[in-house]
């Protein structure tokens, strides 16, 4: 809520596009500008990264026999969100819209089904709890540990890096239909609300059902069984799950492009990261962008 109340400001404030380096240099000067830069680069590129490799993640949850191939996999993902892209931000966003309803549609599905059995079926909570309480024992035992200063900064660090999509629509407010500004702000609202509403249901489930990843698949996956068990909807949102997190991936090869080109444009950069390929993208920073994930996705195994 504080990030999108400030984003919300800062769009009327920057129709031209203003993410954290424009406000900052206006504002606090030289220094906290680049700092906010190069925080902001670095966040795409690990959004890219965390994206694909948490996509995978849902695949490989679904599907554990592709777990050996996880790195290949992801490489080959993020390749082809870079080709996307450099074909035309156009024709990748609207290759990107449908599997964005659909999540929705699951995810909400599962939050009003799981939240129901939570709170109506005791005997499939016991159930439930019995599995967890033989898998993990050391989980069912009541948190001692206090609430620290750092562990509440990282916490918010955390939900930023989880929001770099806001700063995304900040940096690309003339990328929208006309009015850029009114539609820009509409979207940011749906955005904070959405990931608000799924993020505090999916915590809720997660901390009610006392889940933890472990090796063969994660969080979700596991709310998922509980609530849908091996059926087509589980698989249903296995794959929207990996869809949506392409879709964040194909987000930041929006942002990181085009503040690539804004750093670039104040002599920040070289002057390749602002010139636009023959689709009218700036595919330097397309290129880059997927070779500096690429190499991350290697170096940690995916």
């Amino acid at each position: 809520v504080i990030l999108g109340a400030s984003y919300y400001q800062t769009i009327q404030a920057y129709p031209n596009g203003g993410g954290a380096f424009m406000v900052a240099k206006e504002n606090l000067g030289e220094v906290p500008s680049l700092l906010a830069a190069a925080a902001l680069l670095l966040d795409y590129l690990l959004t890219v990264a965390v994206s694909i490799a948490a996509g995978v993640r849902a695949i490989t949850s679904a599907f554990p026999h592709l777990i050996p191939f996880t790195v290949i996999i992801c490489v080959l993902t993020i390749v082809f969100v870079a080709w996307m892209n450099l074909r035309g931000a156009q024709e990748s966003a609207t290759t990107f819209a449908y599997p964005t309803y659909i999540f929705i549609f699951i995810i909400v599905s599962m939050l009003c089904i799981g939240i129901s059995k939570v709170w109506f079926s005791p005997v499939a909570l016991a159930h439930h709890l019995a599995h967890v309480q033989l898998r993990h024992p050391s989980l069912m035992d009541p948190a001692t540990a206090t609430l620290s200063l750092y562990m509440v900064l990282k916490a918010f660090s955390a939900g930023c890096s989880a929001l770099t999509g806001v700063e995304c629509i900040a940096n690309a407010v003339p990328a929208f239909k006309k009015p850029e500004v009114t539609n820009a702000r509409k979207t940011l609202i749906w955005m904070v609300v959405i990931l608000g509403a799924m993020f505090l249901g999916i915590t809720y489930l997660a901390n009610a059902l006392h889940l933890v990843p472990d090796d063969s698949q994660s969080v979700l996956s596991q709310i998922g069984h509980f609530v849908f068990g091996n059926s087509i909807a589980y698989y249903l949102l296995q794959v929207a799950t990996a869809a949506i997190l392409l879709l964040a991936a194909n987000t930041a090869f929006t942002g990181f492009p085009r503040l690539a080109s804004i750093l670039s444009h104040h002599s920040y950069l070289p002057k390749q990261f602002s010139s636009l390929g023959d689709r009218l993208s700036f595919s330097n920073g397309v290129v880059s962008l997927a070779g500096f994930s690429c190499l991350l996705i290697i170096i940690f195994h995916g």
